[in-house]
């Protein structure tokens, strides 16, 4: 059914977008009727996301929920400020803003707040900014550093159109195989969490035939720690487009959708100000600089749903269906964006072409390891002495990373959740046999992902941080599969009643929901959370065991029942 729903969406194309008429709250017999479906496509679609719901509606600020947020020890100190001046009925909640790195974040009046702002009046916020001295720092307000050998992403030599255009010119030069090739060359890998082979990708939706493609940004970066794309497109934009538009360019299509994140209206502005100018220049639209080729962007602005961050929800977004999570195969470079060929990248992965093609693919593939090659970005929250986000080198060891550029710790510090709330929870004790490659980390049982790092306090209870994790997961699960729609709910109940009602978990069941989990979602939303919970129980053991039954006490049940 969802193959023809989207096919028809189709017949209308980005142009005449379901989803945007969705948003603005148009009639849905008459938007039923324009796009010749159900009306019970409008209203699942409708109903899904948080930002339409009226209780959200009916807030006028929203604090940060998300796990850096949380394990800064200051979010309830930044709900009480804002309550105190709009009234506690008037606060609502959010995750994430991507001020990871300074925490205490909160949304107001349509502008993202943190650090010393709760301090401030929220009167005095809209007229002055943000308190951040952003002279000695990156214009985003976050403390921006390289300590690769060779600047991929963070270098800031490419913000003009005349850059732009040079760009262009030399790309139009060679033929799209010889780009490809650099591409494939080079080893970029998805920089998104799941690491596929940028250059497969891109051939294998090239060799599709169709008269239409899609080029697809993946820009809803919703893990709570993470805040490297919305450095990137907030001063990196150029480098994110051209990117999209070298996709275009080798796969043969005309159209691209840039899907952000409400949560981040700095990043919408800015990508829409940056599209706008490229247009002017002639450097995005039809026939750029004479080459014959036409391109442009489209930017589609999310409405709070994490799950959207999953490449085939993300689609269903944009069309305007639920955005639930469709099984694979087939993947979107056979059946994407209107079940058309599609190339679906996150922004890091765009924003590193550019580099690419200019310094050739063999000098990226040379930095790191042969299968974790090139540069990253890294996400270091408020629980460093030097926060911020930090561009390494692929194999990098986690200890150097830690406590040479990150300063170490601002306080006692137990461990460390890297690559967002499906990432691994990596005790202390771990970071010097680790180092910064999907292959050293999956090996030891972790998850690079997205490679945020979130600091847990000594003080912050590990069995309150899952409690945190399912209750997250129950939230934010699209609900088509029941492991991850039940499971998450059964065990954001298990922990919760272990925490409130002092009531023993049966570790035997605990596991059993964990491998339900695992085996049995469609994404990796479900299939990913047992990750960091089965950390915590192997890592943790020893501050987790009051939480549960004896041994002793769970066999003699069994034995009665």
């Amino acid at each position: 059914m969802s193959k023809n729903i989207s096919k028809l969406l189709g017949r209308k194309g980005l142009a005449d977008n379901l989803f945007e008429k969705i948003k603005v709250g148009g009639e849905t017999a008459a938007l039923a009727d324009h796009f010749l479906v159900g009306k019970s496509t409008i209203e699942g679609s409708e109903s899904f996301y948080e930002f339409l719901d009226a209780k959200h509606q009916g807030k006028a600020a929203w604090v940060c929920e998300g796990t850096a947020c949380m394990c800064s020890g200051n979010m309830e100190e930044t709900r009480a400020s804002l309550a105190s001046q709009l009234g506690e009925d008037k606060v609502g909640s959010m995750i994430c803003l991507g001020h990871c790195y300074e925490a205490n974040a909160f949304h107001y009046a349509g502008q993202n707040f943190s650090g010393k702002d709760v301090n401030r009046p929220l009167s005095d916020l809209l007229k002055g900014g943000s308190h951040t001295e952003k002279s000695s720092r990156d214009q985003s307000g976050m403390n921006v550093r390289c300590v690769s050998r060779t600047q991929f992403l963070t270098g800031q030599d490419f913000d003009s159109l005349e850059q732009f255009s040079d760009a262009l010119s030399t790309l139009f030069s060679r033929t799209t195989l010889d780009s490809l090739t650099e591409i494939k060359k080079s080893g970029l890998r998805g920089r998104g969490g799941a690491g596929f082979p940028t250059g497969i990708k891109w051939e294998s939706c090239l060799l599709v035939e169709s008269d239409i493609k899609y080029v697809v940004c993946n820009a809803d970066e919703g893990d709570p720690g993470a805040f490297s794309d919305r450095y990137l497109m907030e001063q990196q934009a150029q480098r994110v487009i051209f990117g999209m538009l070298v996709a275009g360019w080798i796969i043969g299509s005309k159209e691209g959708v840039i899907y952000i994140r409400a949560e981040y209206p700095d990043s919408i502005r800015i990508i829409l100000d940056t599209l706008s100018a490229l247009r002017h220049g002639g450097l995005l639209g039809l026939n750029i600089l004479n080459s014959g080729f036409d391109f442009d962007i489209k930017v589609v602005k999310g409405a709070g749903a994490y799950i959207c961050g999953e490449e085939t929800a993300l689609i269903a977004s944009i069309e305007g269906r639920r955005p639930e999570v469709d099984v694979r195969p087939p993947f979107p470079t056979n059946e994407g964006l209107y079940k058309k060929p599609t190339v679906l990248n996150n922004v890091e992965s765009f924003a590193a072409i550019e580099q690419i093609l200019v310094r050739g693919g063999d000098a990226y593939a040379a930095m790191g390891s042969a299968a974790s090659c090139g540069t990253k970005l890294v996400s270091l929250d408020a629980g460093f002495v030097n926060p911020g986000l930090l561009e390494v080198e692929m194999g990098m060891p986690l200890s150097a990373l830690i406590h040479t550029h990150g300063g170490g710790f601002k306080q006692e510090t137990k461990a460390l959740h890297i690559g967002g709330p499906l990432g691994g929870l990596v005790p202390v004790s771990k970071i010097e046999t680790l180092t910064l490659d999907y292959e050293t980390f999956d090996n030891a049982g972790f998850l690079l992902g997205h490679a945020s790092i979130v600091c847990v306090p000594e003080t912050f209870p590990m069995v309150k941080f899952l409690a945190h994790l399912f209750e997250f997961t129950a939230a934010e699960s699209c609900g088509k599969c029941f492991p991850c729609r039940i499971g998450s709910v059964r065990g954001k109940e298990m922990f919760t009643a272990a925490i409130t009602e002092k009531r023993l978990m049966d570790r035997d069941l605990l596991n059993d929901l964990l491998d339900t989990l695992e085996q049995g979602s469609l994404c990796a939303l479900g299939g990913g959370l047992p990750l960091p919970i089965k950390n915590a129980l192997q890592y943790f053991e020893a501050e987790l065991s009051a939480y549960f039954q004896p041994v002793q006490e769970r066999i003699s049940l069994r034995d009665l029942s």
